[in-house]
């Protein structure tokens, strides 16, 4: 049995537009298996709109969705988990 500790995905997409790292969202998420999580990490004010609306289309779940710091200086984080098989086959238009 295999117990070496699962690294978690991250995409540090801080200080990009959310354009910019959303091929990169696809990749990532097409490489969890279901019940898997990635945490986005974003400065992007608008990523607040389209990863729920991403999120929608696309079947998966975002688990928890936090505002970090001023506003000045703010950062948004996500945890998103992979659902179902089916949801590999994920929209792609925006």
């Amino acid at each position: 049995m295999d117990t070496s500790p699962v690294t978690p995905a991250v995409l540090d997409n801080r200080g990009s537009n959310c354009v910019a790292g959303f091929a990169r969202l696809l990749e990532m998420m097409d490489a969890l298996a279901p019940g898997e999580t990635l945490t986005v990490l974003s400065t992007d004010p608008a990523s607040q709109r389209e990863l729920a609306d991403w999120s929608k289309r696309s079947g998966h779940s975002i688990l928890k969705s936090e505002k970090i710091g001023p506003f000045w200086k703010r950062e948004y984080h996500y945890l998103i988990r992979k659902e179902s098989a089916t949801s590999n086959t994920q929209r792609r238009d925006l």
